[in-house]
């Protein structure tokens, strides 16, 4: 049966299952409610007429004239006209007075006055002075009757009086009372049936006109969307209760070594809340891009507040592990670094083809000669000099590259005779320091172009022993100004223009990365020097 039933509704909207519902609840316990009041009004009724009939016989019993015609046996009395006012007043069916000997005085058939009454051992019990209820069939028909003795005022019963209803009116009162309570029923099934619609129609409102499948679908296809974004995403109701954290924020907070379970319709805790949303709560309005630090995980987080019907509900946050967007910096800084390198390399060497064409074309032989003699001596002094400082090709590579770039520019770059790099296999921390050494030798090209003397000094050591990495750059540039000296590796800020700013914050995470240490010294107008030093373990490669 509960088959057929859900079999049934599925194929029904949410509205006209919740309607048939309400309608049918309502059903059962009216009608139920029904059969216990009709129980209830038949004896209800029943009462009342017993009720009834004995008063009006107890009233009989007692008036003076009654008493008086059946003491005196007079027959042709008022008794009649009184017991049929009292029949109209009252609305019983019969008023039958008897003497001692069970003869009738008043009747609603007056043919009958003088007769003896019709079943005489059931007026008999009440002359003994007892009073009793009686249900049988009389001239009238079938019937419920009440005897009551009739006395005088010395005490003496003198007679009787029978006060009734035949069961056919007892019937139509019933059925009255009856089909009022039916007239209740239906209005009940009337008002359920208003309330059931209405109810449909402001839940359906509610559920944005979806149905309950729908909504779950919805519901999955959210899980999934949400799963699917890099960003961590936690919203949050009002009294910080969890509505919605995806996986990939439960991965970031994992890292960021918080044990405390997050989960919906939990409360969020206080660490987390005072992080991500607290300054959101306060100041109701949006918060975007702000780096902020959780338990060593640096974020990027951007807030929105949750706005229902113009009230501040919650909040949704979004975040992502700032390592991620460093290394697609540093990625990208990295390329741009090679690229920067091959161009100046190809730059320089269009220049001397350029020089070594016109020469030939002049016909001048010997100083080609010269020039490609000299060419390849300069060459080698310097290649020669880089590789026996720095062993590890790629490294060595990229400063030569870097001097060409600077050669270019008019800027004299040496590197520290006493430098040392030992050969290594090409990994993470060779291409942490491509993007660092590069950083650092373009802020100083740049900065000496405004100095009337351009130099820029490099010194990179190894120190075996204590596993020690050291990165100096000095350079005669126009320095840093004091009140700069503390924002320079804030993210985004640069005073060179827009879309800048991002290099050095890039370098400061490298150095995080590692636990090492930055020391910057600047003067203005006199130059600046940045030194680095990290804690790594470099294993040589293989030649």
């Amino acid at each position: 049966m509960k088959t057929i039933f859900k079999r049934w509704f599925r194929f029904l909207s949410l509205r006209t299952s919740m309607i048939l519902l309400i309608l049918l609840t309502i059903s059962i316990s009216l009608i139920a409610s029904a059969l216990f009041v009709q129980n209830y009004v038949e004896n209800r009724e029943n009462q009342v007429i017993k009720d009834r009939i004995s008063s009006v016989a107890r009233i009989v019993a007692e008036d003076e004239r009654v008493i008086d015609a059946v003491s005196q046996r007079e027959l042709e009395g008022q008794v009649q006209s009184y017991t049929n006012e009292i029949i109209t007043d009252t609305g019983v069916e019969f008023i039958v007075v008897l003497d001692m000997e069970l003869t009738r005085y008043s009747h609603p058939e007056s043919s009958v006055i003088g007769e003896t009454f019709s079943n005489v051992n059931d007026a008999s019990k009440s002359l003994d002075g007892d009073e009793h209820y009686s249900e049988h069939v009389g001239i009238l028909g079938d019937g419920l009757r009440f005897f009551t003795p009739v006395l005088n005022e010395e005490g003496e019963q003198v007679g009787v009086v029978c006060v009734g209803y035949t069961k056919e009116t007892i019937a139509v009162q019933t059925r009255e009372a009856q089909q009022k309570l039916l007239l209740g029923v239906v209005i009940g099934l009337l008002i359920g049936l208003s309330g059931s619609i209405l109810l449909a129609n402001k839940i359906k409102q509610t559920l944005l006109g979806l149905e309950p499948e729908q909504i779950a679908t919805r519901l999955k296809e959210r899980k999934i969307i949400t799963d699917a974004v890099v960003e961590g995403i936690i919203a949050i109701d009002g009294h910080r209760k969890v509505l919605l954290i995806n996986e990939n924020a439960k991965t970031i907070l994992t890292k960021a070594d918080l044990t405390h379970t997050i989960v919906i319709d939990g409360h969020l805790n206080e660490e987390v809340y005072a992080v991500l949303f607290s300054e959101a709560f306060e100041k109701k309005s949006a918060i975007s891009n702000q780096s902020i630090v959780l338990n060593h995980i640096e974020l990027v987080i951007n807030i929105s507040p949750m706005m229902i019907n113009n009230e501040f509900s919650g909040a949704v946050a979004t975040f992502r592990d700032q390592s991620e967007v460093q290394n697609l910096l540093r990625e990208l800084s990295g390329t741009e670094q090679y690229v920067d390198s091959l161009r100046a390399q190809s730059h320089h060497f269009m220049n001397q083809l350029h020089v070594i064409l016109g020469l030939i074309e002049l016909k001048k032989y010997e100083e080609v000669k010269d020039f490609v003699s000299i060419l390849n001596q300069s060459y080698h002094q310097q290649v020669g000099y880089i590789t026996e400082k720095i062993k590890s090709p790629v490294l060595a590579g990229f400063l030569l590259g870097k001097a060409n770039e600077a050669q270019e520019q008019n800027v004299l770059f040496s590197i520290d005779k006493s430098s040392y790099f030992p050969n290594i296999e090409v990994n993470r921390l060779t291409h942490h320091l491509i993007v660092a050494i590069g950083v650092l030798l373009d802020n100083a090209f740049e900065a000496v172009q405004e100095s009337d003397y351009k130099e820029v000094s490099f010194y990179l050591y190894y120190n075996e022993e204590e596993q020690i990495l050291m990165i100096q750059v000095r350079d005669t540039g126009i320095g840093i100004k004091e009140e700069n000296k503390s924002k320079i590796f804030n993210r985004g800020f640069s005073t060179k223009g827009n879309r800048r700013g991002y290099g050095l914050d890039a370098v400061q995470t490298i150095i995080r990365s590692y636990n090492g240490m930055i020391e910057v010294e600047s003067e203005e107008m006199k130059g600046t020097n940045i030194l680095i030093e990290l804690e790594v373990k470099l294993e040589e490669a293989d030649v």
